[in-house]
């Protein structure tokens, strides 16, 4: 089934859920933001809702879904209490393995998302897209005939080279 598809379902599924008729926000905001975290989901992330883990959750909430919002959008300022039904929703209709796990990621990462919405900048920066510098050896590789370097005076074949 195409990713597209999945969200309709999920999203509809969820609708007719009381989780969604039981929040105090209209019913089209709901739906724009769920659809997002859906979307981010299925089609960014690559992953079922119900299989996310905490850090599949950080990813999702934290460095994808932001960017499906304007900056200072007012919209953002509901994802909290939509997400949080949108997940109880889930709980209480999917086999969840890491519902724990998904709940800890959403509560730490939320207020990175809003954060990120209402300034466009990220807080803590990962460090996920700096290059990591490669590590430099600068010592000069001992050869088996080179004296030892433990200072025994052997060759380091017949010292520490023995069983390599």
């Amino acid at each position: 089934m195409p990713p597209s598809k999945k969200v309709t379902l999920a999203l509809a599924s969820f609708m007719d859920s009381p989780h969604a008729q039981g929040l105090d926000v209209p019913e089209p905001d709901v739906r724009q933001i769920v659809g997002r975290f859906l979307s981010t989901c299925y089609d960014d992330v690559g992953i079922e809702p119900k299989k996310l883990d905490g850090q599949d959750m950080h990813g999702a909430l934290g460095h994808v879904l932001p960017g499906k919002f304007k900056r200072g959008e007012a919209l953002a300022e509901e994802v909290p209490d939509v997400l949080r039904a949108y997940l109880k929703h889930l709980e209480e209709s999917e086999v969840l393995s890491n519902a724990f796990e998904i709940k800890q990621g959403f509560e730490t990462t939320i207020e990175e998302f809003l954060h990120t919405v209402r300034t466009g900048t990220n807080p803590h920066g990962h460090g996920h897209h700096a290059p990591a510098e490669p590590f430099e050896h600068k010592a000069e590789k001992l050869g088996r005939n080179d004296p030892c370097s433990c200072g025994s005076g052997k060759k380091y074949k017949k010292c520490h080279g023995k069983n390599a």
